[in-house]
């Protein structure tokens, strides 16, 4: 998505290197992991990634020379500069021992390795780890004191850099803020319409309370839902995901704080919640383990979502449908880390009492939009629950690198899929020849071991036509279900024979197999990258909502093999793009993203600007009035990472 042009597979250290220099930044929320940290995966599941690991070992080794140029274009630099070598103040130096006195030492670690899941690399002079909304603003406001820089960080599953402690060109130490502990989840009233969420809630488990408690749906579904990204973290990034009726995270109710110009701590209350005057609000969410509808003053009219999103999705104008530059809405919606978000409050969404998975297999992209529109976005009452796309090219990168994942997820089930993530970074960070591309090599070469991933039917479709679409369509209680049923019949039966084909997956097996075939898009294609030995790039953004085409990139980095897939719906494209060694692909990086905002593109659109995007200036004047000493996140987006933006204080 637009989000990040680009996260980078296969690029020399030194061309990294020059990439964050020349853009000095991260993004604010979730996006990297330390070098020590990380679960472990249990059982079984420990044994099979490991000898999927030593497999790679031997093969890696075998490989000699040819495996080292590999080496040399996908590893970032293996070494860290080392936390404040500049020298610290004497408030810098004693600000772990505060920060300990604060959260607990246990809670505090110092000099700490940092490395970004892709891209994004330093050394943290702490990481502190608040366990209540008073202890986190407790730590800001002694952070604030110390003149250090300040990272929030939630769950560390980002793509774009952000959550690391800048590498260079940063006039202080870095202090990273991790939100994690604070994990409350608090329904308000009995029907859990609404849920009010700390900063470190997970995705994952407020989707199981809800459907457990209330059997309703979270604000949020996204593709790394497995690794249980933070809800702060959406609304940081305005994040999106698979559900077409539910818009970009965004709330217009938080608790968060943000730095003024006279260097004091803010709060910003804008909960809507009801307490006598002088009450102080955190401890009162601190103390609670429940909320009612009492405790609601019913005068609050902010919206808990973006406001009329099926009109504006269904609505085929030349707007952009999301993307993280969107400077709609208060200070803490696409904030990026230049707000501490505490707590935020969330509508939730029904589960459908029914619902079908249609695959639906077309001749041409022009065919594909029809049914879009058509079907899936006839109307605003009446819209598909998910539309995905896959193109043939990107299809047969995930049957040609994904089956051994896709056969992993349905043995260990999804929930557990997180400890082996994490163990796969391990095992990528560890200072070893090759350990960053030996699990996705070790992949590769099995996969031709494993089954096809896809039903018969569907692998059929898949080899017959060049664009595919996952539908689901579910009832809601209004008739949906059957009017999208309609529609399509409808459709299908006014195109040409052989235009367009559809499987309707009967069994929970099809529906599943399909699902996890679409979720392995991005890991299959890094390891398609890593066993064949070529540059990959991914990019992300968004395209005006009556785009109907693919955008034409620029013809001066030749692209050796092109794949697309799509949150279809909110016409939010996913690009995997193979490079031969002759081309720059940092080079190529940029002129990608002229051309695609020329076409009337944004980027990013759904993972946060992070060290690999250049924020619009609109955006950057809207970070820089919730932050004017640049304290928080600095370097986001490519601002300046110096304090006040690298210019004088004002007086």
């Amino acid at each position: 998505m637009a989000s990040r042009v680009v996260r980078l597979l296969g690029l020399r250290g030194r061309q990294r290197a020059s990439c964050a220099r020349a853009c000095s930044g991260s993004s604010s929320s979730d996006s990297s992991r330390t070098s020590s940290s990380g679960d472990n995966a249990r059982g079984y599941s420990i044994q099979t990634v490991l000898a999927v690991g030593a497999a790679g070992v031997v093969g890696g080794t075998l490989l000699g020379g040819a495996d080292s140029q590999v080496r040399q274009r996908t590893l970032p630099p293996s070494t860290f500069r080392a936390c404040c070598d500049q020298g610290m103040t004497e408030a810098q130096k004693q600000l772990p021992g505060k920060l300990a006195a604060i959260v607990g030492e246990r809670q505090v670690s110092q000099n700490v390795s940092m490395k970004g899941a892709t891209t994004g690399q330093g050394v943290a002079l702490a990481v502190v780890r608040p366990g209540s909304l008073s202890e986190a603003v407790q730590v800001l406001r002694a952070c604030v004191a110390a003149d250090v820089a300040i990272v929030p960080q939630g769950a560390q599953t980002g793509l774009t850099g952000g959550s690391v402690p800048r590498e260079s060109e940063c006039d202080r130490p870095n202090v990273i803020i991790n939100m994690r502990r604070l994990d409350k989840i608090l329904p308000l009233g009995e029907d859990g319409k609404q849920v009010l969420c700390f900063a470190g809630a997970g995705i994952f488990t407020l989707q199981e309370r809800l459907k457990k408690e209330f059997n309703r749906d979270s604000h949020s579904v996204l593709g790394s839902i497995f690794l249980n990204p933070s809800v702060a973290a959406g609304v940081a990034f305005g994040s999106g995901g698979t559900q077409i009726h539910k818009g970009p995270v965004f709330t217009e109710r938080a608790l968060f704080c943000r730095i003024r110009k006279s260097g004091e701590v803010e709060l910003v209350d804008t909960l809507g919640l009801t307490q006598a005057p002088g009450d102080d609000v955190m401890s009162l969410l601190d103390a609670r383990s429940s909320l009612s509808a009492a405790d609601m003053d019913p005068a609050c009219k902010q919206p808990a979502s973006w406001p009329n999103y099926p009109e504006h999705i269904t609505t085929f104008d030349d707007k952009v449908s999301r993307y993280n530059a969107d400077t709609t809405g208060i200070d803490c919606n696409r904030s990026e880390g230049k707000v501490m978000i505490l707590a935020t409050i969330h509508d939730t969404y029904p589960m459908p009492r029914e619902s079908k998975v249609v695959w639906v297999a077309c001749k041409d992209f022009a065919t594909a939009n029809l049914v879009k529109r058509k079907v899936a976005l006839a109307a605003p009452d009446c819209m598909a629950k998910t539309c995905e796309y896959i193109e043939r090219q990107q299809f047969d990168v995930i049957d040609r690198a994904g089956r051994p994942l896709i056969k992993l997820i349905e043995m260990v089930g999804m929930q557990n899929l997180g400890s082996l993530w994490n163990l796969k970074l391990q095992i990528e960070n560890l200072p070893l020849p090759f350990a960053d591309v030996i699990c996705d090599k070790a992949l590769y070469w099995l996969n031709p071991l494993f089954p096809e991933s896809l039903p018969k039917p569907l692998m059929q479709l898949g080899r017959e036509f060049d664009h595919h679409l996952l539908i689901e369509m579910a009832e809601f209680g209004n008739g949906e279900l059957a009017s999208l049923e309609s529609q399509l019949q409808e459709f299908m039966a006014t195109r040409p024979a052989g235009e367009v084909k559809c499987h309707m997956l009967e069994t929970s097996d099809e529906k599943t197999r399909a699902m996890l075939f679409r979720f392995a898009v991005q890991p299959a294609f890094r390891t398609y990258c890593a066993g064949t030995g070529v540059q990959g790039l991914l990019i992300d953004y968004a395209m005006p909502k009556n785009f109907a085409d693919y955008p034409e990139l620029p013809k001066e980095h030749p692209v050796k093999t092109r794949c697309l897939c799509a949150h279809f719906g909110c016409n939010v494209y996913h690009e995997s793009l193979m490079f031969g060694p002759e081309v720059d692909v940092l080079v190529a990086k940029k002129a990608i993203k002229k051309a695609i905002e020329k076409a009337g593109g944004k980027l990013p659109a759904e993972h946060g600007h992070g060290i690999e995007y250049e924020a619009p200036a609109e955006t950057q004047d809207r970070w820089r009035a919730m932050d004017p000493t640049n304290a928080m996140n600095p370097g986001v987006g490519c601002t300046s990472r110096l304090r006040w933006y690298g210019e004088s204080a004002p007086k």
